[in-house]
């Protein structure tokens, strides 16, 4: 067998996009993930009048998507994740395990995520940046 096949094969697999996480055909039944939640409470000039918080940074939802999506890969180049909980999550630091009936707005993303991988997930309220760690 001529060794160029199989480089190509891996070629293919390093640039295929990256997999959607709430995707997944069979979703796992219990999952320990950790989370950096990145809030707003400023809204887009034209939505409602701005929410005043004292308790999150004065942000609007698409600097807060910037963040979370800078936070993502920084989970994805393997940075640990308690460090940026520290800096940037509006929730403590720590782990949550998420089974089929827990009640949070990431949990199809969360009950699709394979070992160590990294997803960023929208609710009303926040980007949550999930990283799966059992």
């Amino acid at each position: 067998m001529k060794p160029w096949p199989a480089v190509l094969l891996c070629a293919a697999c390093v640039s295929a996009p990256t997999r959607d996480p709430a995707a997944c055909a069979v979703p796992y039944d219990r999952v320990e993930v950790e989370q950096v939640q990145i809030g707003w409470n400023r809204l887009d000039p034209g939505d409602q009048p701005p929410i005043v918080d004292v308790d999150r940074p004065s942000r609007d939802p698409r600097q807060a998507e910037t963040l979370a999506n800078e936070v993502l890969a920084e989970c994805r180049k393997g940075t640990k994740m308690e460090p940026l909980q520290q800096k940037y999550s509006e929730v403590q630091p720590g782990s949550l395990v998420i089974g089929t009936h827990a009640d949070v707005p990431y949990k199809a993303a969360a009950l699709c995520l394979q070992p160590n991988e990294c997803a960023v997930v929208r609710s009303k309220i926040a980007f949550h940046v999930l990283k799966r760690i059992r």
